[in-house]
């Protein structure tokens, strides 16, 4: 198996290491990741300057551009079949409403767009990583037990919070948040109050991670929702 990896820390941050190590397990690992932190940029894509392409070492590479350009370029510039994209381990979660500016995300949005099977994967902020090291060949015993990979649509794993009790598949949380903004000297700092108790989803990304449940959520790989296309086409008739 052929292994593209990516991530929107950088090339050289810890959680990559950390995937890195393990998936080398089950496959051939090929690195292509930003130069830099990219975090937030969600699925951008360079187009206004040329991308600079650099090996750091034996197959690991690093970009100029974002997770989107990362694999892009990965897919396209070496003479590799992948089997598999996985980005990752973000150094922070990526659930609810932090899927539309994740990086992380983004590079797989970008994969299965390409018809590539795909995962991200996320813990908390600040983490060790120790919780992706001890429990992340048990998540992919269970994605491929369960058949869950697809080139249709792709996967967004969050490690929890608190000690892992279990693997759950959950839903997209829709979380109720609030933006501000402090203000001063140097201009206007963006902040963001997010909704804390989940107890009325209780199968949610949201609620698994705050109580301890690894979440893996299948994500589609489009904005278009054929239901709501077929409720309005239904109103017009």
């Amino acid at each position: 198996m052929n292994i593209l990896l990516t991530n929107d820390d950088g090339y050289n941050s810890e959680g990559i290491k950390i995937l890195k190590k393990k998936l080398e397990k089950y496959g051939n690992v090929l690195i292509v990741a930003p130069d830099s932190p990219r975090s937030g940029c969600s699925a951008a894509v360079t187009i206004l300057e040329p991308l600079q392409l650099e090996k750091v070492e034996e197959n690991v590479y690093k970009c100029s551009g974002t997770p989107v350009d990362c694999v892009s370029m990965g897919l396209t510039c070496f003479n590799m079949d992948f089997d598999l994209v996985v980005s990752g381990c973000n150094n922070g979660y990526n659930i609810s409403y932090d899927t539309m500016y994740s990086g992380t995300v983004g590079a797989c949005l970008e994969a299965v767009m390409l018809r590539k099977k795909a995962f991200a994967v996320s813990a908390k902020h600040g983490t060790d990583f120790s919780e992706v090291d001890e429990y992340f060949d048990q998540v992919w015993e269970y994605i491929h037990k369960h058949g869950l990979l697809s080139d249709k649509y792709f996967l967004n794993i969050n490690f929890p919070r608190d000690a892992v009790k279990g693997i759950q598949i959950g839903s997209l949380y829709y979380r109720k948040d609030e933006n501000y903004f402090i203000h001063d000297k140097f201009g206007y700092h963006a902040y963001r109050r997010l909704q804390e108790n989940f107890d009325d989803d209780k199968g949610s990304d949201c609620y698994l991670f705050e109580h301890g449940i690894i979440s893996i959520v299948p994500m589609s790989r489009t904005y278009y929702n054929p239901a709501i296309k077929d409720r309005l086409v239904q109103k017009i008739k």
